[in-house]
C-alpha cells in the first residue's frame, strides 16, 4: 500500500487531486519518521499556490494530529489508529480542511477525500470516509473534549494537539496560563525575521517585504510579506532569515574585533556569519559533524566572500587539537522543544528519554568546547530547548566539574528583559519568537576564584 501511495503523483487519474494525494504521501512518510522540511524540498510542484497549499495541508494535519484523531474517533466505530496509514491521513486531511480552512469549500474537501480513499483501497472505503466527513460537517465543532478541571493534561494535550508527557511537564514548570499560550504559539505560523549580517540597522531593506524593525533587537526586522524573500538579491547577498531569538547567543558571547572564535555545531552557519561580521580582522572557525552540511556552509561562505570563516568537519564530542580561542559558541544539538512551531513533526517523534540522551551528549560537547577556550575567554552554551535537563542542569553539572569555570549572569548583558536572568530563556507565547536558551561562562585565569 505504501508503494501505491508513493506512486500517486506518477499515476494520476482525472478524479484524484495531485496536491492532496501528495500530502497523503508526505504524511505517511512523516509518520514513519521523516522530516517534513526535507520532503517538501522534493515536492513536484512548480506553481507557487500549489506549493503553499501543500505546505499548509501537510503542516496543519501534523500539528493538529491528535485533535483531528479525537474528532474522527467521535464519529467512527473504527479507531483512527486501526486504519490503514493512508486512509488515516485521508481522514485527517479531510477533517482539517473542513474545520480549519475556511477557504476550502466543503464539497471539495469531501469529494477529494472520498476519491482518494477509493483510489487507495476500494469504493467501500470511499463510503466510509464520506460518512465520517459528513458527520464532521454536521457535528465536528460540537465535539466534547476532556474536562480541563478534572484532567488538565488530557484537555490541553487534546485541544492543542501535543504529546501528554510534554504537556504534563510544561504544566508543572510553567503553569496553566503560560503553557496554554505556549501550546497555542506552537500551532501558529511562525513569523519571518531578517537579521542583518553586522547586527546593525544601517542597511535599508526592500520595502516590498514590509519589514518592521523589532524594538530592543538591533538589526532584527520582522518581515510581514515574506514571499520571494529567499530569491531576492539582497537575501542572496548575505542577509539571514532567522528567528528573532537566534542572535541572542551571539550577542551574549559579545565577540570583539580581532577575536579568534570557535563556533561548534555551526551548521547551517548563520551564527558564524554574524560572528564574522563582528570580528572583522579576526577569524571564525566553524565546525560541524556532517560532511554534507559543512560542504553547504563552505559554498555559502564562498558565495558571500566570508574569507575570515574556516569551515571544518569535526565531531564536537571528540574535536581536533586546535586553539586556544578567545570566544567559543557551543550551540549544541537538542530536543528542539523551543522550535516545535517550525518543525511540527518533532513533537510526535520525541519522548522523555530523548532528553537524557541529549543531555549526556551536550555535557560532553560543552566540556570539549571549554577545553579549547583560553584562560580569561568566554564560552556561550546554547540550545533551542525549553527543558531544564538540557539547559541549566547541563551547565550546573559542568560547573561542578570545572572549578576554573564561572557563570556570568545573562541579565548583565540584557538588563530589564523578562527572559534574561541567570541565563537566557525565551518562551513562545510569553516572548516573541522561538524558545532559546543561552548561558555565558568565563574560563578563569590561573589563581582566580569564582568570587573574584
Amino acid at each position: 500500500m505504501a508503494t501505491l501511495v508513493a506512486n500517486i503523483t506518477l499515476q494520476m487519474t482525472n478524479s484524484i487531486d495531485l496536491v492532496r494525494s501528495t500530502a497523503v504521501r508526505l504524511l505517511v512518510e512523516v509518520e514513519n519518521g521523516s522530516r517534513l522540511d526535507g520532503l517538501l524540498d522534493t515536492d513536484p510542484f512548480v506553481d507557487a499556490r500549489d506549493r503553499r497549499f501543500l505546505h499548509q495541508l501537510s503542516a496543519g494535519a501534523i500539528k493538529w494530529r491528535d485533535r483531528l484523531d479525537w474528532i474522527i474517533n467521535s464519529f467512527s466505530k473504527r479507531p483512527v489508529k486501526s486504519l490503514a496509514p493512508e486512509i488515516r491521513q485521508v481522514l485527517r486531511l479531510g477533517t482539517y480542511q473542513l474545520l480549519w480552512l475556511d477557504r476550502v469549500p466543503e464539497r471539495a474537501a469531501v469529494h477529494s477525500s472520498v476519491e482518494l480513499a477509493k483510489y487507495l483501497e476500494h469504493s467501500g472505503t470511499g463510503g466510509f470516509v464520506n460518512a465520517i466527513l459528513r458527520r464532521v460537517i454536521a457535528e465536528g465543532r460540537n465535539v466534547a473534549y476532556p474536562d480541563v478541571v478534572n484532567n488538565p493534561v488530557a484537555y490541553y494535550a487534546t485541544m492543542y494537539s501535543h504529546p501528554r508527557w510534554l504537556v504534563s511537564r510544561w504544566l508543572d514548570r510553567w503553569g496553566a496560563a503560560a503553557t496554554e499560550a505556549l501550546l497555542q504559539a506552537n500551532n501558529e505560523v511562525p513569523p519571518v525575521y531578517v537579521t542583518l549580517a553586522d547586527g546593525t540597522a544601517d542597511h535599508p531593506l526592500p520595502a516590498s517585504f514590509g519589514t518592521v524593525e523589532v524594538e530592543d533587537r538591533p538589526g532584527v526586522f520582522r518581515v510581514t510579506h515574506p514571499e520571494g524573500l529567499f530569491d531576492d538579491p539582497a537575501f542572496l547577498a548575505g542577509w539571514f532569515v532567522q528567528d528573532i531569538n537566534a542572535s541572542l547567543a551571539t550577542r551574549l558571547l559579545a565577540a570583539e574585533p580581532g577575536d579568534q572564535v570557535l563556533d561548534v555545531c555551526a551548521a547551517p552557519g548563520g551564527k558564524s556569519m554574524q560572528l564574522a561580521a563582528v570580528v572583522c580582522s579576526g577569524r571564525v572557525t566553524a565546525t560541524d559533524i556532517s560532511q554534507q552540511r559543512v560542504q553547504r556552509m563552505r559554498e555559502n561562505m564562498l558565495r558571500l566572500q566570508r574569507q575570515q570563516i574556516a569551515v571544518v568537519v569535526e565531531d564536537g564530542e571528540r574535536p581536533a587539537a586546535m586553539g586556544p580561542f578567545d570566544r567559543v559558541l557551543a550551540d549544541v544539538p537538542c530536543s528542539g522543544t523551543g522550535v516545535l512551531g517550525r518543525h511540527p513533526e518533532a513533537r510526535w517523534q520525541k519522548d522523555a528519554e530523548d532528553l537524557r540522551r541529549h543531555s549526556d551528549r551536550q555535557l560532553r560537547i560543552l566540556e570539549s568546547a571549554f577545553a579549547r577556550l583560553r584562560p580569561g575567554g568566554i564560552l556561550v552554551y546554547s540550545t533551542c530547548s525549553l527543558e531544564e535537563e538540557e539547559n541549566d542542569t547541563v551547565v550546573d553539572a559542568f560547573l561542578a566539574r570545572r572549578p576554573d569555570a564561572s557563570l556570568e549572569p545573562a541579565s548583565v548583558h540584557f538588563p530589564g528583559m523578562a527572559w534574561s536572568a541567570r541565563s537566557v530563556q525565551t518562551l513562545p507565547g510569553r516572548d516573541p519568537g522561538d524558545g532559546a536558551y543561552a548561558a555565558r561562562i568565563r574560563r578563569l585565569l590561573p589563581g582566580q576564584s569564582r568570587s573574584a
